[in-house]
């Protein structure tokens, strides 16, 4: 085995050390980075879906084409403090029946920037005028609005309901209601209810 032989100069040691420099241009470029990220993660370069239904709309009552809109948002004013009841519906007499095909909606994961909108169909397939007031919902993030208070017996409303992700710094699951009134006796006070999970 052969030695190398040393001419007598000691080796130079190379150094490890990454310069200053480097160091302040790297700082900014992380942060720039981090922000990046974060705007990407909030959905801010993404577009919320357009309005959704869970039915095909051949499958429903025709759509009443004239009313008065209704719009609902949160007032606990309009929230009784309790809840009318359901009655049997009297005989021999004509009444309205509301029927929903679908009461709730789940919008899954949304991002934090989006506003996101479900349209519920509101149905009569009773014998007189279906009415509909006081349209509440649980939260300032959740705006509500029926296309019109008057159903007439075979005809339906659109009960358009949008969830704003951005009202307020929430993360993960959530659940918001909408409650209406109804002249159905039956059904006198109706809920509605929408899901999210918001990133």
């Amino acid at each position: 085995m052969s030695k190398r032989k040393s001419n007598g100069k000691p080796r130079r040691r190379r150094s490890h050390r990454v310069d200053p420099l480097i160091w302040l241009a790297a700082i900014p470029i992380a942060i720039v980075a981090f922000l990046a990220f974060n705007v990407v993660q909030s959905g801010a370069f993404t577009t919320a879906p357009g309005p959704s239904r869970s039915e095909d709309p051949a499958n429903l009552l025709p759509l009443a084409e004239s009313g008065q809109p209704l719009h609902g948002e949160h007032d606990m004013a309009l929230i009784p403090e309790q809840t009318p009841a359901p009655r049997a519906a009297p005989a021999d007499t004509p009444v309205p029946h509301l029927d929903m095909p679908s009461a709730s909606c789940d919008f899954g994961q949304v991002y934090a920037a989006w506003d996101v909108t479900h349209v519920f169909a509101v149905q009569n397939t009773g014998d007189t005028e279906l009415l509909i007031g006081n349209l509440v919902t649980s939260c300032g993030c959740t705006t509500a609005e029926l296309s019109s208070t008057v159903v007439l017996p075979g005809q339906r409303v659109d009960l358009t309901v949008t969830f704003d992700a951005n009202f307020h710094p929430t993360k993960g699951p959530v659940t918001r209601l909408v409650w209406f009134a109804t002249n159905d006796p039956t059904q006198p006070w109706v809920e509605v209810r929408i899901t999210a999970d918001v990133r």
